[in-house]
């Protein structure tokens, strides 16, 4: 037997709510708060005061929405993509919010720790990897590295060594000084 919230979610799935209208909405909104931040298309003066221009930011953030929901794969490679995004954060908001039960009553920060910079790089990797699955090139990307693995897996983690090392030793601080 189905609900009425059951049935009303199956009306805005025929509705094309999740295919149309919620993947434009999203992209317009991260387009436009992009331009408005970069001000790429200039600002005008109002009351002596420097505005984004809007009407050319909320334009461009349209066509672009426009153009992405005409992407059919775009739109369902994000409604494959965002939940896990979302279960990613939810995964690291239950970490930190552990990490800071351990905290006592002391306020609970990352500023200046080894850990912020190693749960971005997990939280980046993981939604590279969520987005090239929705796409459908994960599974042939794995394939082809473990077909050779010698030709792809060798030079990148020598790659990856190099790298570490580089920004090892660039990144330690200058001889006299003692980190804080």
């Amino acid at each position: 037997m189905a609900s009425a919230l059951g049935n009303a979610v199956e009306f805005l799935k025929d509705f094309g709510f999740f295919d149309v209208i919620l993947p434009f909405l999203l992209v317009f909104t991260v387009i436009f708060g992009i331009l408005e931040k970069t001000r790429i298309f200039g600002t005008e003066k109002f009351k002596g005061e420097d505005y984004p221009k809007k009407n050319l930011n909320s334009m461009v953030a349209f066509v672009i929405a426009f153009f992405v929901v005409a992407a059919k794969e775009v739109v369902t490679s994000l409604q494959l993509s965002l939940p896990l995004v979302a279960l990613v954060l939810i995964i690291l908001l239950s970490f930190l919010m552990l990490a800071g039960s351990f905290m006592g009553d002391k306020t609970f920060s990352f500023e200046n720790s080894k850990w912020a910079v190693f749960l971005t790089l997990v939280s980046f990797i993981a939604v590279v990897l969520i987005f090239l699955n929705s796409f459908g090139w994960l599974d042939p990307i794995i394939a082809y590295i473990a077909a050779n693995p010698g030709t792809v897996l060798v030079p990148s983690i020598l790659v990856i060594v190099v790298i570490g090392t580089i920004v090892y030793v660039v990144g330690g601080t200058p001889s006299g000084e003692s980190k804080s």
